[in-house]
């Protein structure tokens, strides 16, 4: 772990570095003489990519179907109250990738090539509340990272997509219910209870070795499944992404989910609904909660999700309105299990504040059950109210308080206040 000294030097490093880039990136729209103080940032905003066009660099790299990205993502929170003591912490995630079209490059029709890495950097709050559902979701410890190297292609106009190469089993199951993401961890970006019961099971910005398939026989109906490398003994805090090697002693993650879509056509005059369905196995070995000494082979688990628009403002197609949905995970094994049950049930509203269409509102619970084999552990449960603020097309502050009950499934730890602000700008 870095000292505290050097995490401050670091966050003054990047914030006075952001606001250099935003100076820079002033001086190249327009002289001070020819708008008034603050337009530029205004059109900064404003801008599609909001570093520019590199000089036009970006449009011939478009052009030869070569997409790239920069994201750069933090969580700023403190708890104000409860748990095992206050605290506050800085965690962030600078993402970089390359998105490569190789039917424009190479025509190689509807096949793509991804890549990307990571720098990982901050600290984890919930060590300090002692809680088990992370609050900050863009701690993934402190590490560069390679993350993505897969390759995609897509078949008979989309109805039938393949994907083989290294990335998360998070990046196409077991996926938030919503889109729409909050700021703790337990819907994304997996439903963090599986994680928990599978080890091995990975998440962005950590990869594996993996295969998957999707089908789209109607447009309102998808099958997928997945195969993927599991390694129990892999610390997703401490990886490094180059991790290529298949050790025996490991195992395999295997993942099959069905989805239907309500009125799928975007024209469709009823209202949206996503529903999924989906089980999972995992051949590898796992201790007893009982008994350490004792082992098992295999572990399985059953999930349900969905997601339904109830009032919609404006014409067919709009994103706008209110959306109910929830989440319901069961591994029957609690002798292995330490979260034989999560489930989650939440509302969001999009454009909810008048004049503030691209706005989202949302409240979510998080609700996990402990096993029976884990002695003084009960519940966790976590409420969380969260409001995405649109500054422009790739810049959102977000606002977000949770209070936490029973962190770690023990009562004689205090219920928990976390306040914060998640800030994610993409250039």
């Amino acid at each position: 772990m870095f000292s505290a000294l050097s995490v401050n030097a670091r966050r003054l490093m990047a914030g006075a570095l952001l606001m250099a880039g935003l100076w820079a990136l002033g001086t190249t729209r327009a002289a001070a003489d020819e708008a008034p103080p603050g337009a530029w940032i205004k059109r900064w905003i404003a801008e599609p990519p909001m570093a520019g066009n590199w000089f036009g660099a970006r449009d011939v790299l478009n052009d030869w179907g070569i997409n790239p990205s920069v994201r750069y993502a933090t969580d700023l929170q403190a708890s104000v109250a409860g748990g095992q003591r206050r605290g506050q912490a800085y965690a962030a995630l600078l993402d970089i990738g390359i998105d490569v079209d190789m039917g424009k490059l190479a025509g190689l029709r509807g096949l793509r090539f991804d890549v990307s890495g990571d720098w990982a950097s901050g600290t984890d709050l919930s060590l300090d509340i002692g809680n088990t559902f992370t609050v900050g979701q863009y701690f993934d410890g402190q590490r560069v990272r390679l993350a993505n190297m897969y390759l995609e292609q897509s078949l008979f106009d989309g109805r039938l997509e393949l994907k083989a190469g290294r990335f998360s089993t998070g990046a196409d199951f077991l996926t938030s219910p919503i889109d729409f993401s909050f700021v703790n961890d337990a819907l994304n970006p997996i439903l963090f209870a599986v994680q928990e019961n599978v080890p091995g099971v990975t998440a962005d910005p950590n990869a594996t070795w993996g295969g998957r398939i999707v089908g789209r026989p109607t447009p309102a109906l998808s099958l997928s499944a997945g195969a993927f490398y599991s390694d129990p003994t892999l610390n997703q805090l401490t990886a490094d992404g180059t991790e290529f090697g298949i050790s025996r002693a490991a195992g395999y993650f295997v993942i099959g989910e069905v989805g239907y879509t309500v009125h799928a056509e975007n024209d469709a005059p009823g209202l949206r609904g996503r529903y999924r369905l989906g089980g999972y196995y995992d051949s590898n070995q796992y201790a007893s909660l009982s008994n350490p000494g004792r082992q098992q082979t295999g572990n399985y688990g059953f999930y349900v999700i969905g997601e339904q628009m109830v009032i919609r403002e404006g014409g067919p197609g709009s994103s706008k309105g209110l959306s109910l949905f929830g989440t319901l995970i069961y591994a029957p094994q609690a002798s292995i299990n330490p979260l034989p049950w999560f489930g989650s049930v939440g509302a969001s509203y999009r454009g909810l504040v008048p004049g503030r269409d691209r706005d989202t509102a949302a409240f979510a619970l998080y609700y996990g059950g402990f096993s029976r084999y884990l002695p003084g552990q009960t519940y966790e449960m976590v409420l969380e109210w969260t409001y995405a603020i649109a500054v422009g097309r790739r810049l959102t502050v977000q606002p977000d308080i949770q209070y936490v009950i029973n962190p770690g499934g023990v009562s004689s730890i205090g219920n928990a206040v976390v306040l914060g602000v998640q800030l994610a700008i993409e250039f």
